[in-house]
């Protein structure tokens, strides 16, 4: 009986967190960024051609086996930012959307296209800027 007890209790506590989460997320969207992380000298050429947004800057590129993953970010809220990858992947010939989603401050743009597929992750931590992560592997 205790430990049926506990169940309702338990999902108020997980909502009252999933709250102060999002109030954290919104207080973090006015702070001032600190200075913009280096520049990479040339932008990457990413596999299967994917294609690039307007005003992203990229900072690194790595291999992790078949799986490539290009950081970078946007001088954007996440609105904007989400709305420019999920035009950018529509747009690219043989890309299409496969899911996409976006809360407070992060958001996601799953694809696939070109023999690839993958995700865009987007992260608002400061006021100007999203950061960019995007993984891609081979479908």
């Amino acid at each position: 009986m205790t430990k049926l007890a506990l169940i309702p209790l338990l999902a108020v506590l997980a909502l009252a967190l999933t709250a102060c989460g999002k109030e954290k997320d919104k207080e973090a969207l006015s702070k001032a960024c600190p200075a913009a992380p280096a520049a990479m000298a040339t932008a990457p050429t990413l596999p299967g051609n994917f294609p690039d947004v307007q005003g992203i800057t990229y900072v690194g590129v790595k291999k992790d086996g078949p799986t490539t993953i290009a950081t970078g970010y946007l001088p954007d809220a996440i609105g904007p930012a989400h709305d420019a990858y999920v035009a950018a992947v529509k747009g690219a010939s043989g890309y299409s959307v496969t899911k996409e989603e976006q809360d407070v401050a992060d958001a996601e743009v799953n694809f696939s296209g070109a023999g690839n597929s993958g995700q865009v992750k987007l992260v608002q931590t400061c006021k100007d800027r999203t950061t960019v992560t995007i993984t891609i592997r081979p479908a």
